[in-house]
């Protein structure tokens, strides 16, 4: 075959590739860029609670050591190891709602954008 003759199955050949790449781009964006999730609404949902049961339980063991190890005359010792135990037990006591509120939203699980809080750590009445 001359080059000639090669020069317009080449460029058919060309086209129809450059056209059905274009055409999967566009198909495969339309799928990433629809309304419908792609995840299970409810299996989301189990997963959440899920998470969110283990990190209460995991607090209340922290708590639990808290008490035990930490506390004395009243106060939280001020060892490094239980100053991150605490910091550890309040920001998952007091941001995990907000986070698992807002994984809700962004799941479309929920239409009420949840309310973020602030952390303070310091004033704990633990040892009460």
């Amino acid at each position: 075959m001359t080059l000639m003759a090669r020069l317009p199955r080449f460029t058919a050949l060309f086209i129809v590739g450059k056209i059905m790449f274009r055409v999967i781009c566009i198909v495969i964006s339309l799928f990433m860029v629809s309304c419908q999730g792609i995840r299970n609404p409810a299996i989301y949902n189990l997963e959440l609670i899920y998470m969110e049961e283990s990190l209460r339980r995991q607090n209340e063991i922290v708590e639990a050591y808290l008490k035990s190890t930490c506390c004395s005359e009243g106060k939280i010792s001020i060892t490094t190891h239980c100053q991150d135990a605490l910091d550890t037990y309040k920001t998952v006591k007091v941001r995990s709602p907000y986070h698992f509120g807002m994984m809700r939203y962004l799941g479309r699980l929920t239409e009420e954008r949840p309310f973020q809080t602030k952390l303070v750590v310091n004033g704990d009445h633990l040892c009460e």
